[in-house]
């Protein structure tokens, strides 16, 4: 029965590679990078630059395997038409651009890493789907799993965003819960045998407390929360620079709760230099 000891757990953790974000700050805070073979969720208002993190980690998990990458697709299932091509091409420049300055740095040493890797490869390696109903959510996660059957080499799975397909497809509270725990325990199941990460992002809404008054929450209750891994809440930043945002460690298994600043430029997400 007992095949393994933590000391085998923690050196096959060890081993594993996150998927970074360009924030060094927020990845360092949860690791090394989106951990995989767990669901990160990505929480916040509008405009928050929950979007943008799921674009980027879908160029940055295709960054070759020399250059500190797992060089693996992604897949994006986008439930509110928040996903946007274009963008996603300024995003896999940006990285090409960059990658191709790490292998000038290192004076030719890793130049056959960069051969391929091109902004044509990087948006041919996300596998994009938009979602309508619960059915099709459903379907989807199956045939993914077939693709991992078939040895497709998938590291990351995006959906963009769980809360609006579920909010808006089903009425009843009980439903719901039933619905995403269906979702969430095939996503876990699927982060766990084939060691991808799941990113998932989920709305706020505001919660009564009677004579307490009221308060931003994640959506979908406490029951999904008790669902995902690690969650990393977004919110605007305060100082008066425009792209400037606040990542806040919610939920983690690595780190207590803290929380960094994060750029969005042109280029995508970055770190804010430190003054």
């Amino acid at each position: 029965m007992f095949t393994k000891t933590c000391l085998d757990l923690w050196k096959e953790e060890g081993k594993q590679i996150g998927i970074v974000t360009f924030c060094r700050d927020l990845d360092q805070a949860i690791g090394t990078g989106i951990t995989v073979g767990m669901i990160t969720e990505f929480c916040g208002p509008p405009g928050s630059g929950k979007t943008q993190m799921c674009l980027q980690l879908c160029i940055n998990v295709q960054i070759p395997l020399q250059l500190g990458g797992l060089g693996a697709k992604a897949v994006y299932f986008d439930t509110n038409v928040g996903f946007h091509p274009l963008r996603l091409e300024e995003i896999a420049t940006a990285c090409v651009r960059h990658c191709q300055k790490v292998v000038l740095t290192n004076k030719g040493e890793l130049a056959s890493a960069t051969n391929n890797f091109t902004v044509d490869s990087l948006m041919d390696g996300v596998y994009y789907k938009h979602i309508h109903g619960i059915d099709e959510m459903l379907d989807g996660i199956d045939t993914l799993e077939k693709l991992f059957k078939v040895g497709d080499k998938i590291k990351l799975v995006v959906i963009d965003s769980i809360s609006f397909l579920i909010r808006n497809n089903i009425e009843s509270t009980l439903e719901r819960i039933r619905v995403d725990h269906i979702i969430l325990t095939k996503l876990h199941v699927l982060a766990q045998r084939y060691k991808c990460a799941i990113v998932i992002t989920n709305d706020v809404t505001t919660r009564f407390n009677g004579q307490d008054g009221s308060r931003i929450v994640p959506a979908l209750g406490d029951a999904h929360s008790h669902k995902i891994n690690q969650r990393i809440v977004l919110g605007q930043g305060i100082d008066d620079q425009p792209g400037l945002g606040i990542a806040s460690i919610d939920k983690g298994l690595f780190r207590t709760r803290m929380a960094v600043k994060f750029q969005i430029s042109q280029d995508g997400i970055r770190g804010v230099k430190k003054r």
